[in-house]
């Protein structure tokens, strides 16, 4: 047995090895070791407060905080291996002068069977910049237009402030924070939720992945005001130069506006006056224009609806310059009023006409008609008295008296109008005894004036 067991020992041992060889070959051709590239690993970020300690923030670079990894390993532990168990991170306390830090990469399961693990980044790439902080207020923008008859009022943010931190470079070109209504076609007031955008001088919308933003969303009520034309008048004060008047006429531009509100103060508004304490033409000698911002005017709660204007007025007052002519007016136009009882009155020695001389602006003397002025006199305080006993015709007293004349608005009498007024009794008044005088007849030469009992 043992003789059988020694024969060709050297060939049976060379069969023992070869088969082992064989063995082996034939398991490293089944269970190699391969190389596996994994993509998209993460690099989880250690000790960040070493930079934001000093009031300082980051940014990674050139997406270098997401990598690639090359496992080296038998293809049996690769087949178990996922890009889960794949852990990447960089340490910012080893963050060198040129703002770079080294990646270190580990599996979490079959580390002992790796033969090689190699990221293909090398570096984390950083910048690193001051920390910035600002507060923006929050501006509501509408976009849309109402529907006709209406437009935008007031607005009312449920949140006007957000505060913003973040890399000095971006916070600093920071403008504006903006919330947008739409108001297509509304015809009520409006709410609705609004997101906070952000935008830099240029008006260009911000990207804030880098940046803290406190207020995000808010809600906003928009009012929703129905509009109307109405009128806009002027009064003057004041008294021009001498020889100078206010023709009365106002010119104003624009005489109407568009204005927008709500409630009866809205609802009863159907025209605004400039004060005439704002429009004076004191020692004018010419026109006086002024120009006024109507918003002045506007009561509480009532605004301009219309956008494109500015809400400037234009008041003129005209100022002429007046002119003296001579008319001469029926003296038929003259009455005497006041007759004491029992005595009759005329004019002596009237004529037929009264001259007199009025002043007025040019236009105004151009329509003036003689025979439409009208003139009165008082004969109240005319005391009947006899100049001439017992001749029958003479007048038993005569006045200068005063005519007071009815002239058109704008139209003045220079001077005072004075007439010569007879008095005399009348027939009902003849006494017999009582003192001693005879009846005077009305007088013959009342010169055509107007006779009045």
């Amino acid at each position: 047995m043992k003789q059988k067991l020694t024969n060709n020992l050297g060939l049976k041992l060379i069969s023992v090895a070869l088969s082992v060889i064989l063995w082996l070959v034939v398991v490293s051709i089944d269970d190699p070791v391969i190389s596996r590239t994994f993509t998209g690993i993460e690099v989880e970020i250690l000790n960040a407060d070493a930079i934001t300690s000093q009031g300082k923030v980051y940014e990674i670079l050139d997406g270098s905080n997401i990598i690639s990894v090359t496992l080296s390993a038998k293809r049996s532990v690769l087949e178990k291996i996922s890009r889960d168990y794949i852990k990447a991170t960089a340490d910012l306390k080893e963050m060198t002068i040129l703002n770079s830090v080294s990646i270190d990469v580990r599996t979490t399961r079959y580390s002992d069977m790796i033969s090689s693990i190699t990221p293909l980044t090398k570096n984390l790439k950083v910048a690193v910049e001051d920390l910035e902080k600002r507060q923006l207020s929050i501006n509501v923008e509408t976009v849309g237009n109402p529907a006709k008859g209406y437009v935008v009022g007031s607005n009312n943010p449920s949140v006007n402030i957000t505060s913003v931190s973040g890399p000095a470079s971006i916070v600093s070109k920071l403008s504006r924070a903006v919330a947008t209504v739409d108001v297509s076609g509304a015809t009520s007031d409006r709410r609705a939720s609004s997101k906070v955008v952000l935008y830099d001088g240029n008006g260009d919308a911000v990207d804030t992945s880098q940046l803290s933003v406190g207020v995000t969303d808010i809600i906003v009520d928009v009012d929703i005001l129905e509009t109307k034309e109405i009128s806009v008048t002027a009064a003057i004060s004041g008294t021009p130069a001498d020889g100078y008047m206010a023709t009365g006429m106002v010119s104003i531009q624009p005489d109407t506006i568009l204005i927008a509100g709500s409630g009866s103060t809205y609802r009863t508004l159907e025209s605004i006056t400039i004060p005439a304490d704002d429009v004076s033409v004191e020692g004018a000698s010419e026109d006086v224009v002024n120009t006024f911002n109507i918003q002045d005017y506007l009561p509480g709660g009532i605004r301009l609806a219309n956008e494109e204007f500015n809400g400037e007025v234009t008041v003129t007052a005209y100022v002429g310059k007046l002119e003296n002519t001579l008319i001469d007016v029926p003296i038929t136009n003259i009455s005497i009023d006041n007759i004491p009882a029992g005595y009759g009155a005329s004019l002596i020695d009237a004529g037929g006409t009264k001259r007199i001389e009025v002043q007025g602006l040019s236009e105004n003397l151009a329509l003036l008609n003689p025979a439409q002025l009208f003139g009165s006199i008082d004969a109240t305080s005319m005391t009947p008295r006899q100049i001439h006993e017992g001749v029958e015709g003479f007048h038993n007293g005569s006045y200068d008296a005063v005519v007071r004349w009815n002239v058109p608005a704008g139209i003045t009498v220079v001077n005072s109008s004075m007439v010569e007024v007879g008095l005399y009794q009348t027939p009902d008044a003849v006494s017999n005894g009582g003192d001693g005088t005879s009846i005077v007849a009305a007088p013959g030469d009342a010169g055509g004036g107007q006779q009045t009992e």
